[in-house]
């Protein structure tokens, strides 16, 4: 079984931000071949048991002391093991960040709609965030996305970065969207509805809120995903925007899709 060796009380003092805990776990991890080995790291913390089992109202749970000597991790078995990778890696965050409360007494339970919080000042919102990005930023870290940047966007690239780095084409696309020079964003719908979106920097705002029916979106051609269309940036902006708009799809299960934009702009210069 792989293991690791980490010192957790140096972690805490350079991790005053999630992307420094993260950060200071993979100074000590050094460079290892592979995905992340969340399993590995969470035991060396102090985690010392992780428990798959089948849940209904919420993805993950810890349990764990005052003092947070010790750590208990639940994951939801009726996920995808690499969507319970980044469970393990959220509730990890929540048992070192000593800032972030318990939901119900020592207990932090998280449902799936916390898993892609992306921002918010007070209470659980803001510790949701953190325990996200300090997810991101430890399972797929900017040194391993980096290959996958370095060509035209693509929802190809996020299904390799999927399989690389062991987590779920979601969580690559946000990742995807939020370290790629281009100008993109991806949206996130099911049965033709939207849920949520992840703009990169710069990105305009969309024109959608959480229920609102979806556009039209490119059919696929082979493996569920489409080309990428040239599509009409007043239908998803509400208004027209300068450049040219372009959409792709990747079709999944029970009628959830992924759409990659990608707006190309000409320099002024």
């Amino acid at each position: 079984m792989l293991t690791a060796e980490l010192d957790r009380m140096e972690i805490e003092d350079f991790g005053s931000t999630p992307e420094r805990l993260a950060e200071a776990i993979h100074r000590q991890l050094g460079e290892r071949p592979g995905s992340v080995p969340i399993h590995a790291i969470a035991r060396a913390l102090d985690i010392v048991d992780i428990r798959e089992l089948p849940c209904r109202n919420f993805e993950g749970a810890l349990q764990t002391d005052r003092e947070r000597d010790f750590g208990i991790i639940l994951a939801n078995s009726n996920s995808s093991a690499f969507r319970r990778r980044y469970t393990i890696a959220h509730e990890l965050a929540h048992f070192l960040s000593g800032w972030h409360k318990p939901t119900d007494g020592s207990t932090f339970r998280c449902r799936q709609s916390d898993m892609t919080v992306a921002g918010g000042n007070m209470g659980h919102m803001r510790q949701e965030a953190e325990a996200n990005r300090f997810a991101i930023e430890l399972l797929a870290p900017a040194k391993l996305v980096a290959p996958h940047l370095n060509k035209h966007p693509d929802l190809e690239h996020v299904r390799a970065m999927s399989t690389q780095l062991e987590i779920s084409k979601a969580a690559a696309a946000r990742r995807y969207v939020e370290l790629h020079r281009a100008n993109l964003a991806v949206i996130f719908s099911a049965n033709g509805r939207y849920l949520y979106s992840t703009r990169g920097v710069g990105f305009p705002w969309l024109a959608f809120r959480n229920g609102d029916d979806a556009l039209r979106l490119p059919e696929p051609r082979q493996a569920h995903l489409s080309d990428f269309e040239e599509v009409d940036s007043a239908e998803w902006f509400g208004r027209q925007q300068e450049g040219t708009l372009w959409a792709q799809t990747l079709y999944q299960q029970d009628g959830h899709a992924i759409t990659l934009l990608d707006l190309e702009t000409v320099d002024a210069a």
